[in-house]
């Protein structure tokens, strides 16, 4: 039982108002903006995302919480880009992953020279290989190719194999990247305005991922756009055979954040949300409180 919750929340881990030089605040009012992802072809551009994850949770009337940190780098090189979307050349460059659950802290960083003996050692074979992406203008992520072949190189101990390839497969890891990067309306905004993104996703065939967010441009300072995020998050485990199949899932939240997005080439320079779950998870008679907090960051620059 705790194994399955462990796997669960491996998974899991599996989103200002700004001024306007002179211009007045009805000036402001008027103007608009067409958000789209249009990165140029030829350009390069590090992505930095880090999670912070604390669950708080109760099992048989013993507090068993688990804390994970991750950050992962990406470089993207625009291979393609036209007005039907972009073809992307995503290169790992760093990973390190941090946790401390009851049944022990694991950790790796790929940019120490010490590095414990751990199950998260094979994640440092990611480093260094690349697959590709492709993006619409809106910022979905349409296909990937090459993830696979990643996981089948990396080696390593046979439970972490399955653990990465469920979380990394190209299905899950595309629907990881839409959470991120499908965000923008592809047409003229506002100050003020706002737009509506729903997903409902599968993770890794174990739950399903239901986020009903709400975008608004909250101001245009220069060249850049400065977005508030606000979702309701709900999890159900998937009707099947998975290891939470037989679990009743009640876990429902929400997430705030903001965005700040460089208007010609849609780049998200910057981006920060703060996630919170709450609820519980029924099996086998037993019910286990929960309490999940994730503050999530991703930042963007071109080189």
């Amino acid at each position: 039982m705790i194994k399955k919750i462990f796997t669960f929340f491996f998974l899991l881990v599996s989103l200002t108002m700004a001024k306007a030089g002179n211009k007045t605040g009805e000036e402001i009012a008027k103007q608009a903006v067409l958000l789209k992802m249009n990165l140029k072809k030829g350009a390069s551009y590090l992505f930095s995302t880090n999670i912070d994850q604390l669950v708080n949770q109760e099992v048989m009337g013993n507090q068993m919480d688990i804390k994970q940190q991750t950050k992962v780098d990406y470089l993207y090189e625009v291979l393609e880009s036209n007005a039907q979307g972009m073809k992307i050349k995503s290169t790992y460059q760093t990973m390190a992953i941090n946790m401390e659950t009851p049944q022990g802290a694991f950790k790796f960083d790929s940019e120490s020279k010490e590095n414990p003996e751990s199950p998260l050692k094979a994640v440092g074979n990611m480093v260094g290989k690349s697959f590709l992406m492709y993006l619409s203008p809106e910022g979905e992520v349409t296909k990937v190719e090459g993830m696979q072949d990643i996981l089948n190189s990396i080696g390593g101990e046979e439970t972490t194999q399955q653990l990465l390839k469920q979380q990394f497969s190209d299905s899950a890891f595309m629907n990881m990247m839409n959470v991120s990067l499908n965000i923008y309306p592809n047409k003229e905004i506002k100050p003020r305005e706002t737009w509506q993104k729903d997903f409902k996703m599968p993770m890794a065939g174990m739950m399903e991922m239901d986020l009903q967010n709400q975008y608004t441009l909250t101001g245009i300072q220069g060249k850049q756009a400065d977005i508030a995020v606000h979702s309701a998050v709900k999890l159900s485990p998937i009707a099947s055979d998975s290891p939470l199949g037989s679990m009743e899932i009640n876990l429902n939240g929400t997430q705030e954040g903001t965005i700040q997005v460089d208007v010609s080439t849609g780049l998200i320079n910057a981006s920060t949300i703060n996630q919170q779950i709450n609820g519980d998870i029924s099996a086998q008679g037993m019910k286990i409180p929960m309490k999940i907090t994730s503050k999530i960051t991703l930042t963007g620059k071109a080189l």
